[in-house]
């Protein structure tokens, strides 16, 4: 649409989406449904968006085949010689209107009595022929035959079913459509500590006579550090190890999103600058075994087209991680026509499977009503079936198997990913190197082995497990409540609830949540829960609100402080 080829523009030329040029084709049927021209846009032509880069524009008159030909002649031509983008404007019309049961005599009486005034292009182009001297008889009968196959295909379309998965096949040969079921197992997808340990310190290694920011060094060997003495990984070194040990695998990694390079939150540092010379080292690119599998890339604050682009470039390759990451969660508002339309629907309306990963950051933790939430509530009410997975994870080790897992199972699903902000610097979300080792894999429930006979069982996910578990040991509840993590929210993982929650029989089962009542997980998870559990929870969380956070800090925490002593009781 209109704001999809808006935004695709800007992007066209930068690195990652520069395809060598595009020929764009305008069918310039001069109104929108029952919409004027001079009432859909401030610009003389429609085309005049691509002012923005300074394609060249070719107004052509649509009842005019040879004129059309030659038009897309120079198109291709001027692509193939210059590799950049050039606009083809056929000007043209809707004889029945915006579709075949449509009046548009009703809005544009004029226009229409000119147009069933004028007889059709093939008429038109006939006559021209015809005056020509040239025998039309050969192209009439073959106009025949096309009316008589397009009648047959919309005969044979109301009966048509699909009898086999072709989108399997090409590039997709050897995938197939995961189930349910399927998508609530993980394989093994732990490394041993030998290579875990060789991959950190690629990721730490510094070019020879390279100047450092001296912040970025100590990054760098606090890095080196977690990983060698096996204690202590944080969220990025995590994240780090997944991607590189992909790449070490042979597995490209297609890695975008605004300032996802460095890190929006300053916590990656994917890519090294000389301080001096302003030369790059990118961090992840000695762990490949082919430098042309790292793409690791900037994005501008474009989300629906770059969202288009990275969907697109899942379909091409399913051997080929795509991940895109918004700067904040709400982000993918701008987004959401392709997120709704495309990728949550893929296999389900158009027959195509992806991978594509979609990191949101999220927490309520101080970023406002703007920077707060990345929309669970809308995730979840997009969930049906096998069509998408969704995940808010509280551990470094198990975000490491999470992207892992997308490249080893033996089908692709869209996987989103609740990310955490204020987490990638708690002391206390930190993983040992052995959560990564032989024998691990993706946990969809972490469960509190450490609590027997609790009154009270507590299941959250994210961020606030960490607050409760702060709470819990400053009232001296260690005992009396255990704390249980949701770590996949969809599909909804029941076997495993159910086993966690089966040596708590007699315990109160409390959902906790951060988030307002209306933008949170309970009310689409609630039933599931119940049903896992064979009894009802109640809710500790934020009541409903029209905007996602407050925006000041003093009663952020206040709140913050009720939920959490809400969930938690007094013992």
């Amino acid at each position: 649409r209109a704001g999809a080829r808006g935004e695709n523009f800007p992007t066209s030329r930068l690195a990652p989406y520069d395809l060598g040029g595009t020929i764009h084709v305008v069918i310039n049927n001069q109104i929108g449904f029952t919409t004027l021209p001079e009432e859909g846009r401030s610009a003389r032509h429609p085309t005049d968006i691509a002012k923005l880069v300074e394609a060249p524009v070719l107004h052509v008159n649509g009842d005019d085949p040879d004129a059309v030909y030659q038009v897309a002649i120079v198109a291709a031509h001027w692509r193939a010689t210059f590799a950049s983008d050039i606009v083809i404007d056929l000007v043209c019309y809707r004889r029945p209107g915006h579709n075949e049961f449509d009046e548009p005599r009703f809005t544009q009486p004029l226009m229409y009595r000119a147009i069933d005034a004028r007889p059709p292009v093939n008429e038109i182009y006939a006559a021209r022929l015809e005056a020509e001297g040239i025998d039309t008889s050969l192209m009439a009968a073959e106009a025949d035959t096309m009316s008589e196959r397009i009648a047959a295909g919309l005969a044979a379309a109301k009966s048509y079913s699909v009898n086999r998965a072709d989108w399997f096949e090409g590039a997709w040969k050897g995938f197939r459509a995961g189930s349910t079921v399927e998508m609530l197992g993980s394989p093994e997808t732990g490394l041993p500590l030998d290579e875990l340990r060789r991959l950190g310190r690629l990721l730490t290694e510094v070019p020879t006579g390279f100047s450092l920011d001296p912040k970025v060094a100590r990054f760098l060997e606090e890095r080196r550090h977690t990983i060698e003495t096996g204690e202590g990984l944080n969220w990025a070194t995590g994240e780090a190890l997944a991607f590189a040990s992909l790449l070490a695998e042979g597995m490209p990694v297609r890695f975008s999103g605004q300032d996802a390079v460095r890190g929006a939150f300053t916590q990656r540092h994917w890519e090294l600058h000389d301080q001096t010379t302003g030369a790059r080292h990118l961090v992840l690119a000695p762990a490949a075994k082919d430098l042309n599998h790292v793409e690791i890339h900037n994005t501008p604050l474009i989300e629906h087209a770059v969202l288009c682009f990275e969907y697109g470039v899942s379909l091409a390759d399913p051997r080929r991680l795509v991940v895109w990451e918004a700067q904040f969660g709400e982000f993918l508002n701008i987004a959401q026509p392709v997120f709704d339309q495309c990728i949550a629907c893929s296999e389900d309306r158009w027959l195509r499977s992806t991978g594509l990963v979609i990191l949101l950051p999220h927490g309520l933790d101080g970023g406002g009503p703007d920077h707060s939430t990345g929309r669970p509530e809308r995730l979840l009410a997009a969930c049906a079936g096998a069509n998408l997975v969704v995940a808010n994870v509280s551990t470094p080790a198990n975000f490491f198997h999470l992207l892992r897992r997308q490249m080893h199972w033996p089908f692709r699903k869209p996987l989103v990913v609740l990310t955490p902000k204020a987490l990638l610097r708690h002391k206390a979300c930190v993983s040992v190197l052995a959560d990564f080792g032989p024998g691990t894999a993706f946990r969809t429930v972490i469960r509190d082995d450490m609590v027997k006979r609790p009154k009270r069982v507590v299941l959250c996910t994210g961020k606030v497990y960490y607050e409760l578990l702060l709470a819990r040991a400053e009232r001296g509840l260690d005992r009396k409540v255990a704390l249980v993590r949701l770590e996949q929210l969809w599909p909804f993982p029941a076997d495993a609830v159910a086993a966690a929650l089966k040596p708590y029989r007699t315990a109160e089962l409390v959902w906790c949540e951060e988030e307002p009542e209306n933008m949170g997980y309970f009310r689409h998870l609630a039933p599931h829960l119940e049903q896992a559990a064979g009894r009802p929870f109640r809710r500790a969380g934020r009541p409903a609100s029209a905007t996602p956070a407050v925006g000041v800090k003093a009663w952020l925490e206040a709140q913050a402080r009720a939920l959490v002593a809400d969930a938690l009781g007094s013992g």
